[in-house]
């Protein structure tokens, strides 16, 4: 990769980090709200128990077919210029996705009752509750369908700004709900206080926040100025090649989905919404660190691909492999310094250890982002499905194997506290309930009390810890058979340089992340001023570490935020 195509790619993911780092933030913010106007006790589980159902059924029948092909399929006609096909495309995969998904809402609200009645160790009385919000939640299916479309025809023609901003909107639209439910029923009134109006807020509003999602897309759509018509027919071989990588991406993402059913049947009566929790604070160094860079060349590799140039190919995937497993080195470092203060500002203490459980998979997981991608873009469907299918089945499995030996605690929390397994809100270090206000101590307890280990009044870990530790082995899996893949489907040059880069990101994240928690430890008892400090500490000691011996591959970044700085 040329330097000037190197700065080129930092200037957009640089765009998309800066709009992912908004969106997160109001991600963060709805998932803050939610925890102060729904809580973390029964009535959460089950709203989150019955808004994730759709999120499964559509992921395994369209979802992950539908992220993996539109790039691939689009990106050689818009770099030729070629309108009218891409035209054709995009309004047969829209047509099919109206065709299968319509239908599919409709059975889903017809099946509510029983499929709420799957959800084990639930009272039937909210069973009911889960079956009303799942009908209203149905609609949600086509729309999904609707939103990966459009966000794949934008980005295959480098519009990335919307399909970050739409995600912005939509978690605006959601706290709305949530808000307004604390005002219909009261705040954490559970389901002592819940009536049919507070009801039809949670479930109505999350649904309206899809419907932003997915139609708020349509405004940069129309600049493209193709000619949308109904049809079921590809032209050429798009549809052979669309089935190809549809069926890749349908294993991948319904894989993903057996690991959610492990989790809601061995944390719904307990741990789910701290599980929630920890995996959205996971969730937001892999959106802003390796998910930008990965959709910023995630077009460029499939164009190099099509054009069946090998050299911009490899070029271009080995530097951004570095980058992000460099970057996820300091998100993994962020994760485990700031877990505390983190839990605390959102009213989720007993997420806490669950974050530092999850943190070690985000080296995985971030080159999941990039590789599955790359091999999607030269039509390596089989390896990305079978890496991917593989990695989330270890996860799976390694979860099952603690419950099944007892290992899980089941209540969800690192002191033992709460009726629901997630509910002990004191500071995680000692007792009091600042924490629920977000400004109690992160805690200054040892190492032991960092990971869940330690002496918690009852045999095993925590929920949240087990579920999580699990997911990092399933993605540290994952990973490795992702790089294995691509070495053997593009060569060892696809990935030069890839095992420096890896060694010098976890060392300098064990560092940083060491370097943080002991900061954090010494910042007093705020947990906002907690993380502030923890925060920098985190970034210089890793800046430190890591720039001397991999500056090349941070280097675009830096110049780019140098230039921004400068500019402002």
């Amino acid at each position: 990769m040329t330097a000037r195509s190197a700065t080129k790619l930092a200037g957009a993911a640089a765009l998309i980090t800066v709009l992912t780092v908004v969106a997160r933030i109001a991600g963060f913010a709805r998932t803050f709200v939610f925890l102060h106007t729904v809580g973390i006790h029964d009535l959460a589980n089950i709203y989150n128990a019955a808004n994730t159902i759709p999120n499964i059924v559509f992921e395994l029948v369209a979802g992950g077919a539908l992220a993996s092909l539109v790039v691939p399929l689009l990106a050689g006609h818009v770099v030729a210029g070629d309108t009218e096909r891409v035209g054709t495309v995009t309004s047969a995969l829209l047509t099919w996705v109206l065709v299968l998904m319509v239908p599919l809402a409709v059975l889903v609200a017809l099946l509510a009752g029983p499929i709420a009645g799957l959800l084990p160790d639930v009272p039937p009385d909210h069973q009911e509750t889960a079956a009303s919000m799942l009908r209203v939640f149905a609609p949600q299916l086509p729309l999904y369908g609707i939103g990966i479309v459009l966000t794949g025809v934008l980005q295959a023609h480098h519009r990335f700004a919307w399909p970050v901003i739409a995600p912005l909107l939509s978690s605006v639209t959601v706290m709305g709900a949530y808000l307004t439910y604390a005002m219909v029923d009261g705040a954490k009134s559970d389901f002592g206080g819940l009536t049919r109006t507070g009801e039809l807020t949670l479930s109505v509003g999350t649904s309206l926040g899809v419907v932003v999602l997915a139609l708020c897309l349509l405004i940069p759509l129309r600049r493209l100025h193709l000619p949308l018509r109904p049809t079921l027919r590809f032209p050429g071989g798009e549809g052979r090649q669309a089935v190809r990588l549809g069926w890749a991406g349908a294993v991948t993402v319904g894989s993903q989905q057996i690991m959610t059913v492990v989790v809601i049947a061995l944390a719904v009566s307990g741990a789910l919404t701290a599980y929630n929790a920890a995996q959205t604070v996971f969730l937001l160094p892999w959106a802003v660190l390796a998910v930008p860079l990965a959709t910023a060349v995630y077009p460029t590799l499939a164009a190099a691909a099509t054009r069946g140039d090998e050299e911009a190919y490899r070029s271009s995937l080995s530097a951004t492999a570095r980058t992000v497993t460099l970057l996820a080195g300091l998100g993994a470092a962020a994760l485990v310094a700031l877990a505390g203060p983190i839990a605390h500002l959102i009213d989720a203490v007993p997420a806490e250890n669950g974050i530092v459980g999850f943190a070690p998979g985000l080296f995985g997981y971030a080159l999941f982002a990039l590789l599955s991608r790359a091999l999607y873009a030269r039509g390596a469907t089989v390896a990305a499905a079978v890496s991917t299918a593989v990695g989330w089945l270890v996860a799976a499995a390694v979860a099952l194997l603690l419950a099944a030996s007892g290992s899980l605690r089941g209540d969800g929390s690192a002191d033992g506290g709460g009726t629901s397994g997630v509910s002990g809100l004191g500071s995680a270090g000692g007792g009091g309930t600042s924490g629920g206000q977000g400004l109690g101590s992160a805690g200054d307890g040892g190492a032991s009390d960092a990971l869940g280990l330690g002496s918690a009044g009852g045999g095993g870990i925590p929920d949240v810890v087990g579920l999580g530790l699990a997911s990092a082995v399933g993605m540290t899996v994952l990973g490795v058979l992702l790089v294995l893949a691509v070495r053997r489907h593009a060569g060892p040059e696809a990935l030069a340089g890839l095992g420096r880069a890896t060694v010098v990101g976890i060392v300098a994240a064990g560092v940083a992340a060491l370097a943080g928690r002991a900061v954090v430890g010494f910042s007093g008892h705020l947990a906002l001023v907690q993380g502030l400090c923890g925060g920098v500490a985190v970034l210089l000691v890793f800046g430190a570490v890591a720039y001397p011996l991999a500056g090349r591959d941070l280097a675009p970044l830096v110049r780019r935020l140098k230039r921004a700085g400068a500019r402002n």
